[in-house]
């Protein structure tokens, strides 16, 4: 299972600058619990339909998520006619979208649409009589047509699969038909698509009230809650709907559904969802957040809509974000990682002046982007026996070729022109590189980054100066410490997602030495390598995507090759002693919540101490980045003023002229030490490779 959480943060574990990404919790308030409520527990107590009725007319009369206006990006193929039980041409019409787990695929038990079938299947009551639809799916059917709705949009049966030109069309058009569905209905139930919608009953309430039935499910059941059964583990009831909502968050991101990468931008695009999981049923649309058993549906105020999760706008932080949560899910086929997150990318390439580059901003984002790294060690996707050799476009300098935690703060330098207090930190990257990128090693070669300079202010006549922050007029919530370059409003056709083998630069080039010992990753799991320059002093380091305790007797005794990826500074303030004492004794706590907290084990001897003679810890926002900052090799005399630094790549090279290679590790390397040393500038070509933060033996 993909580490989502951490059990030493808030929202029962989930990292704070994720929250706003998560299902429910930004969009739910702390009103106090309606009496009536209980936790599901009760397979036998049904779900009442009317209560997903009264919330898609709540939304529809208060809210307008769903008829805001918008032109929709791409539109279905095909959709189910439920009433007639046939798969028909869309031409117009609302539709609700089902995101779902498929399952095993296509196989001879279930059914899906494809060209032999497809006649069959238009034929009025063909769902009555074909064999093998799966059981989520008929349970979606079903609702639908309880809900007095008339299509539904289900990719196993309004795909054509074996149609490759126009699946090709619909998967890249998937993220527009899920954001113009009258609602998504969410199955993350069951663990594939032979399950239920819900494990409870679905039936209407023959009361007038939708909100009775819940005060007469069962008998021995309280206001306040269960009927306590021999055997039955302890509980408290939620204070608020804030407490209910945060646990459903939990419960949502541990089901097989939310660890999926194609169920990623179904929900992403999504305006309105009702979700099943967990025996119960939610409600989650651009405003609210709301479970079944909440009265008062319209607890947040309509004037604090939440119209997107995305910017029309090269917002680095959000791509930073949603790429940390894209990253640790399962693809059945590797290759599919790229149209998985397509939606997403696709929206990244037109607000990005410089596009999206297997997963990577470009143009003046580029350098910043490069910087990525794991918070804990990742694995490779491999491609399916599908893919031949050397069709896969699985490049090794790409986040979106690996499964697993990426560290999302690593690229914190990409959006260090926003102003606002939570992006402090100051971590500023300057292009030294040309990188172009290619299909092929052969292939025409195209820009990927740009060599523009800082002092550049695009669209002058329009960005607004005040006390040194900017302003834009279309952006006008937004505070920036210098102007960036925004995407042309009248660009005629929206730019899509480039994928691309192959990186090609010119840089300098050398090779260093590695200490004889590794260490922990300050905040995460991967081991640390120092850098020596030729004193043997500390020069740098390099992020391995490994285990300390699995790298630790293997360290290359001979030297590695690194080349320059660019150059970067960030600005250290020197702690009083009060706040010096106050981050020892917070990371003192989180030891002894967790005795596997990574420190390198120096620090533990010296934060444990007591009285002896202790290192200065660098207090700083980017402080769990900066890995060099927590080495015992790091003097304290470094922990004030301009951090100067050249942002490195330990290269592996694929073959014997030494002009390919794959990437191994990043680092940084002291800015004195880097120029001081004898360097060679030589061309490179970064490809994919085997391996990956390959352990060394």
């Amino acid at each position: 299972m993909p580490v989502f959480l951490n059990k030493n943060m808030p929202y029962h574990g989930v990292t704070p600058h994720l929250v706003p990404f998560l299902p429910y919790i930004e969009k739910t308030d702390d009103s106090p619990l309606d009496g009536a409520w209980r936790p599901a527990d009760s397979l036998s107590r049904p779900i009442d339909v009317a209560v997903i009725e009264g919330w898609l007319g709540e939304c529809d009369g208060s809210h307008w998520c769903h008829s805001q206006s918008r032109k929709q990006r791409s539109k279905p193929a095909w959709v189910v006619d439920v009433k007639r039980r046939c798969v028909v041409a869309y031409k117009k019409g609302e539709y609700v979208a089902l995101s779902y787990v498929w399952g095993p695929g296509c196989d001879t038990g279930s059914i899906c649409l494809v060209k032999e079938n497809l006649e069959q299947l238009r034929q009025v009551g063909s769902l009555d009589k074909v064999r093998g639809l799966p059981r989520t799916i008929a349970d979606a059917v079903r609702l639908v047509v309880e809900l007095g709705l008339g299509y539904l949009w289900v990719d196993r049966l309004c795909i054509v699969q074996d149609d490759l030109e126009e699946k090709g069309r619909q998967l890249m058009g998937m993220a527009g038909i899920y954001e113009g569905a009258y609602f998504t209905l969410v199955a993350a139930q069951s663990a594939d698509a032979s399950g239920p919608l819900s494990s409870r009953p679905l039936q209407r309430s023959r009361k007038g009230s939708w909100w009775g039935v819940l005060l007469t499910l069962a008998p021995g059941v309280g206001l306040i809650g269960k009927r306590k059964e021999k055997g039955d583990m302890p509980w408290r009831r939620p204070m608020n709907n804030r407490e209910v909502m945060n646990s459903h968050s939990i419960d949502l991101l541990r089901t097989v559904w939310f660890q999926r990468g194609w169920t990623f931008q179904e929900y992403l695009f999504s305006r309105r969802r009702v979700v099943f999981h967990n025996n119960t049923v939610n409600w989650e649309c651009l405003c609210v957040s709301l479970h079944e058993h909440q009265q008062r549906l319209s607890s947040i105020p309509t004037n604090t809509l939440l119209f997107s999760r995305l910017d029309h706008w090269p917002s680095f932080h959000r791509f930073a974000r949603l790429s940390a949560l894209f990253a640790p899910r399962y693809l059945t086929f590797a290759e599919d990682v790229h149209d998985a997150f397509s939606g997403a990318g696709n929206h990244f390439a037109a607000t990005f002046p410089g596009g999206l580059i297997s997963g990577l901003p470009g143009g003046c984002f580029f350098d910043a982007a490069l910087l990525w790294q794991p918070y804990s060690p990742m694995e490779k996707r491999h491609p399916s026996n599908q893919v031949q050799m050397g069709e896969e476009v699985l490049p090794s300098w790409s986040w979106l070729t690996y499964r697993g935690n990426v560290q999302s703060e690593s690229w914190a330098a990409g959006w260090s022109y926003l102003a606002t207090s939570q992006h402090e930190g100051g971590w500023q990257v300057f292009p030294t590189v040309h990188w172009e990128h290619s299909e092929t090693k052969d292939s025409p070669r195209h820009p990927a980054s740009s060599l523009e300079t800082r002092t550049h202010i695009p669209d002058s006549e329009d960005w607004k100066e005040s006390d040194g922050h900017y302003t834009h007029p279309s952006i006008p919530d937004t505070v920036f410490s210098r102007p960036i370059p925004l995407p042309c409003p009248h660009q005629p056709q929206p730019a899509v997602a480039q994928r691309s083998r192959y990186l090609h630069c010119t840089s300098k080039h050398t090779t260093w030495t590695l200490h004889p010992k590794a260490y922990h990753a300050f905040a995460g799991n991967c081991a640390i390598l120092a850098l020596l320059d030729q004193l043997g002093n500390l020069a740098g380091h390099l992020r391995l995507n490994t285990l300390e305790s699995d790298i630790r007797h293997h360290i290359p005794t001979n030297t590695v090759d690194l080349t320059e990826l660019s150059r970067g500074q960030v600005e250290l303030q020197p702690q009083s002693p009060g706040s010096a004492q106050t981050e020892k004794k917070e990371r003192l706590d989180m030891l002894q919540r967790d005795l596997s907290f990574p420190f390198p084990v120096p620090l533990m001897e010296e934060l444990k101490a007591g009285k002896a003679k202790e290192k200065e810890l660098v207090l700083h926002p980017l402080a769990d980045v900066f890995d060099e900052w927590s080495l015992p090799l790091w003097p304290e005399t470094r922990n004030k003023g301009l951090y100067e630094f050249y942002n490195v790549m330990w290269i592996k090279w694929l073959d014997e002229g030494e002009t390919v290679a794959e990437r191994v590790a990043v680092g940084r390397i002291e800015k004195g030490a880097w120029e001081g040393r004898e360097t060679v500038v030589r061309a490179v070509i970064i490809a994919c490779g085997n391996c990956f933060f390959a352990r060394v033996v």
